[in-house]
């Protein structure tokens, strides 16, 4: 069994799948995340729309993402995360590299 570490290690990437409403826009919405202190870059992706929201995929980027801090931001402007899809923690960011299935390698 190995020992935990007492130091956790640094959130540099996370996506999360967020239901908004339509106010904020999406350029506010993402620079209201990238005001946090924690977030240097949002990449954000609308993949439906309805009447009163808009479901959106965000990826966000920094040295040290408050998960938290991210949170209580889209909560306050009455967003909710569905899910977290993607993180990447560590020292450094890793290469993010695409999953190619073994049909394509075949080819």
């Amino acid at each position: 069994m190995t020992e935990k570490s007492s130091s956790k290690q640094k959130v540099k990437v996370i996506e999360i799948d967020v239901l908004k409403p339509h106010k904020p826009n999406l350029v506010e919405f993402g620079q209201i995340l990238c005001d946090l202190k924690s977030v240097q870059n949002a990449n954000i992706t609308v993949y439906a729309i309805d009447e009163k929201t808009e479901s959106i995929k965000a990826t966000l980027e920094g040295e040290s993402i408050n998960f938290d801090e991210v949170q209580k931001a889209v909560d306050e402007y009455g967003a909710v995360i569905h899910s977290i899809d993607k993180v990447i923690v560590g020292k450094r960011k890793v290469i993010d590299v695409p999953i190619v299935s073994a049909k394509e390698v075949t080819k």
